[in-house]
C-alpha cells in the first residue's frame, strides 16, 4: 500500500536490512523504484523477490492477502488495482 506520508524509496540509497530479533544482515543499495498497480506486477519482479516458489501467482496470493487485511484496517476498500511500490536492489555488503 502506498503511504501518502510514508517516504518513497529512492535509486542509489542504502539499507540496513534486519532479521526477525532487529540484527543487522546486509546492506542492500536501490537499483529501480516503480509503482504499478498491484495486477501489473510482473512474474519477473515477484522471482526477484523471492518469496515462497518465486511464482507470480504466489507472489500475488501472499501479497493481497496482506494487503486486504491492511486495507480492512485502514477502513478502505481493497481492490487488485491499488498502488503498489516495486523496489528492485542488489546486496553490497554481507
Amino acid at each position: 500500500m502506498v503511504r501518502k506520508n510514508e517516504p518513497k524509496p529512492k535509486v542509489c540509497t542504502y539499507s540496513i536490512v534486519l532479521d526477525g530479533s532487529g540484527a543487522p544482515v546486509c546492506i542492500t543499495q536501490t537499483e529501480r523504484v516503480e509503482i504499478k498497480n498491484l495486477n501489473k506486477v510482473t512474474a519477473d519482479h515477484a522471482y526477484l523477490e523471492g518469496e515462497g516458489n518465486r511464482s507470480l501467482e504466489y507472489w500475488r496470493k501472499v501479497h493481497k492477502d496482506f494487503f486486504e487485511k491492511e486495507y480492512y484496517q485502514a477502513g478502505k476498500v481493497f481492490t487488485d488495482r491499488i498502488p503498489c511500490i516495486c523496489e528492485t536492489f542488489k546486496v553490497v555488503y554481507k
